[in-house]
């Protein structure tokens, strides 16, 4: 047991929680930053390109005056493609506690390196993961948020709602009037220090600020689902070969983390 029941009772009331032990040392840190930098550079080409998302205002802009690092607004699936990332997404430390919040058969759905790059980093706008994918059931997805660099309000670090996972999945169209809802709690940023890392229900509404500084805020999304989730998969082809790592229709399966496989699920 890697959480203790007042960790649990929180995470349970809240839908988040700041993580209090160190995941990463500093050597592991800078290996996957090091990664991320070669996979911008080009240095490494075995991440393909519809895995790598630029800032809107670098899409088709062709300045070769700003750093490519600068640009990069998210790169996705690298667990797939990369064993470093992979390794990652495998520590004790991270799925020990996965396995506390939803049991012991897991199974990665994806990964997100949110970039949030200095200068350039823009918003993400309040939102619920699970309502992004509704291609699983049941929607029970676990996040960890693991800081490469420090993650701090100046630079765009996660802010929550403690307690919105309570009221399920709410639309997009009313998502508005959601939010502007007394009954809702105030927002809270979580801070965290590089190495260290968050969890967050796939329900808990969060969002992150614009990096304007000249500091780098690197974070690395892993989003947890039980191995017994059932995936109904998805139609439209682009986004089916972003959520299968173009794998043919049929060949994909999602990484098993822990635990043990089920016919017919993910």
């Amino acid at each position: 047991m890697a959480l203790t029941d007042e960790q649990k009772a929180f995470y349970r009331e809240n839908g988040y929680l700041k993580y209090d032990k160190r995941i990463l040392n500093d050597a592991e840190i800078d290996a996957l930053r090091q990664r991320s930098e070669d996979i911008v550079y080009g240095r490494l080409n075995h991440i393909p390109p519809r895995f790598i998302q630029l800032e809107a205002k670098f899409r088709g802009n062709t300045d070769l005056s700003v750093d490519p690092l600068d640009t990069v607004r998210k790169m996705t699936q690298l667990c797939y493609f990369d064993d470093l990332f992979a390794t990652a997404a495998k520590n004790k430390a991270i799925v020990d506690v996965i396995e506390d919040m939803i049991g012991p058969n897991i199974k990665l759905y994806t990964d997100q390196l949110m970039m949030k790059p200095r200068f350039n980093g823009t918003v993400t706008g309040w939102h619920q993961d699970s309502v992004a994918w509704p291609q699983f059931a049941p929607q029970e997805h676990v996040s960890c948020w693991l800081a490469l660099d420090d993650a701090t309000v100046d630079n765009g670090c996660m802010t929550v709602i403690p307690g919105s996972h309570h009221w399920g999945p709410i639309a997009r169209q009313y998502q508005d009037a959601f939010l502007s809802n007394p009954l809702l709690a105030e927002p809270r940023p979580v801070e965290i220090k590089a190495g260290y890392c968050m969890f967050h229900h796939g329900l808990n509404f969060h969002r992150t600020g614009a990096n304007t500084t000249p500091s780098r805020r690197r974070g690395l999304a892993l989003h947890y689902i039980r191995a017994e989730t059932m995936y109904l998969g998805i139609e439209d082809e682009e986004a089916r070969l972003l959520t299968e790592c173009e794998k043919p229709r049929g060949e994909f399966r999602f990484m098993l983390i822990r635990g043990q496989e089920f016919p017919g699920r993910v």
